[in-house]
C-alpha cells in the first residue's frame, strides 16, 4: 500500500472512530473532547491488540493545523476591549501561580527522591497549563467569552512566555552551568518585540489590509489572504521559541479589529472543528496508558499537586484582585492541568542529558490525567446551585 493511500486510511479509521465515540458521549451529555482522547487510545499504536492507525507520525501534522485554527479563532473572538482592564490582574495572577507552582514542584521532587534537574525541569514543566484543551472546552460549552474565560485566556498567554524563558534559562545552567544574561535579556527583548510588534504595528496594519481587500475583491481571496496571515505568525512565533498556537492566537487578537471578523470567523468554523478533533483523537493515540502502572505513584501525586496548587494559585490570585468567588472558582479549576509545553520542556532537559529517563514519561501519564479531569473541573465550576438553579455552585459576592 502507498503511502498517501495508507495516510488516507488511517485517517478513514480515525474520523470514523471518532465520530462514533464522539456520538455516544454527546448521547450521554459528557463532554466531546473526552470522546476524542478516548478513540484516540482505541486507534493508537500503543493499545493492543486495536493500534488500527497505522501510520502515526502524520497525525502531528494535523494535529498542530488543528491548534493553529482553534487558537485563531478563540483570538478573533477575544474581547479587546478587557485587555487593558485584566492586564494587571492576569500578570498577577500568573506571578502567584507560577512562583507556587515552582516551590510546590520542588518539594514534590524533593520528597520523590529526585535529583537538582530533574526537580527544576519539572518545576518549569508544571508553570504552564494547557491553551488547547482550555480553549477547546470553553468553547464547547458556549463560555468563551465569559469573564472568567478572558481572564484564563490572558494568564495561559503570559504562562507560556515565562516558560519559554525559564527553559532558556535552564539549558544554559545545564550546558554551561550558569545564566548567560546576555542570551536572557535578548530572548526576552525578542519576545517582548514579537508581541509588542504584534499587537501594536498589526493591529494598525492587518485590519485595514483585510478591509481594503475585501473591498477590491471577492471572498475567496479574503479568506486566502487572513488564513496566510494566520499561519504566518504562527511559524513567526515558532522561530523565537513560542508555541504557533499561541502565534496564531496572538493575531487571532488584531484581525478581531476588522470589520469582517464575523464572516472570518464563520467561514473557517468548520475547519476549525475538523483539525480540532484530528489534534484531540491524535493526543490520544499518542498516550502510552501501558505506562500508567509503572508511573502511576509519582504521576498520581503531580497530578494531585497541580490540580490543588492551581486551583489555589489561581483562585486565590483572582479572588485577591476583588473578583467574586463564582470567578475565582471557574478559573481556579480551570487552570488545573499540565500544558502541552510540559512535553517540551521534559524532552529538552532528556536530550541535554541531564534529567533521568523517568521524568518525561511520568509528566507524559500526569499530563493524560489531567486532560481527562479537565473537562470534568471546568464543567463543574458551573454546575447550578441546587437550592437555587438560578445561582451557580457559589454566590457571587
Amino acid at each position: 500500500m502507498s503511502f498517501e493511500i495508507q495516510v488516507l486510511t488511517d485517517l478513514a479509521v480515525l474520523m470514523v472512530v471518532a465520530s462514533a465515540v464522539a456520538f455516544i458521549f454527546y448521547k450521554l451529555k459528557q463532554p466531546l473532547i473526552i470522546g476524542y482522547l478516548i478513540a484516540g487510545v482505541i486507534v493508537g499504536p500503543f493499545t493492543t491488540p486495536f493500534h488500527l492507525v497505522q501510520n502515526v507520525d502524520f497525525l502531528s501534522v494535523f494535529a498542530e493545523i488543528g491548534v493553529v485554527l482553534l487558537l485563531f479563532t478563540i483570538g478573533l473572538e477575544f474581547p479587546v476591549r478587557y485587555l487593558r482592564s485584566i492586564g494587571r490582574v492576569v500578570f498577577g495572577v500568573s506571578a502567584i501561580e507560577i512562583t507556587l507552582m515552582l516551590v510546590v514542584s520542588w518539594a514534590v521532587g524533593t520528597f520523590l527522591g529526585w535529583g537538582f534537574y530533574d526537580t527544576l525541569f519539572l518545576g518549569a514543566a508544571l508553570a504552564s497549563s494547557s491553551t488547547t484543551i482550555i480553549a477547546k472546552v470553553l468553547g464547547d460549552m458556549g463560555k468563551i467569552k465569559e469573564i472568567s474565560s478572558t481572564l484564563m485566556l490572558g494568564i495561559l498567554v503570559v504562562e507560556d512566555v515565562v516558560v519559554v524563558i525559564l527553559l532558556a534559562l535552564l539549558q544554559n545552567v545545564a550546558i554551561v552551568h550558569t545564566i548567560s544574561v546576555v542570551d536572557s535579556l535578548w530572548l526576552i527583548a525578542k519576545l517582548v518585540i514579537f508581541i509588542g510588534g504584534t499587537l501594536v504595528l498589526g493591529g494598525f496594519f492587518v485590519p485595514k489590509a483585510l478591509d481594503r481587500v475585501s473591498q477590491v475583491a471577492n471572498r475567496e481571496l479574503l479568506y486566502i489572504l487572513m488564513l496566510g496571515v494566520c499561519f504566518l505568525f504562527a511559524i513567526m512565533a515558532t522561530q523565537i521559541g513560542f508555541s504557533a498556537g499561541i502565534g496564531a492566537f496572538i493575531i487571532g487578537v488584531v484581525i478581531a479589529r476588522s470589520r469582517h471578523r464575523e464572516d472570518i470567523n464563520r467561514e473557517i468554523g468548520p475547519f476549525k472543528i475538523v483539525f480540532g478533533a484530528i489534534f484531540f483523537v491524535s493526543m490520544g493515540a499518542l498516550m502510552d496508558i501501558s505506562q500508567i502502572a509503572t508511573f502511576w505513584f509519582p504521576a498520581a501525586i503531580i497530578t494531585i499537586v497541580v490540580i490543588v496548587t492551581k486551583l489555589a494559585s489561581c483562585g486565590f490570585g483572582t479572588r485577591l484582585f476583588r473578583y467574586d468567588k463564582t470567578t475565582s472558582l471557574r478559573v481556579g479549576l480551570g487552570m488545573g492541568q499540565i500544558g502541552e509545553f510540559a512535553f517540551i520542556v521534559a524532552k529538552a532537559g532528556q536530550d541535554l542529558g541531564v534529567t533521568s529517563s523517568f521524568l518525561l514519561p511520568i509528566i507524559g501519564v500526569a499530563t493524560m490525567i489531567t486532560a481527562f479531569t479537565t473537562p470534568y473541573l471546568i464543567k463543574f465550576s458551573y454546575k447550578p446551585n441546587p437550592n437555587n438553579p438560578t445561582d451557580y455552585l457559589y454566590s457571587q459576592v
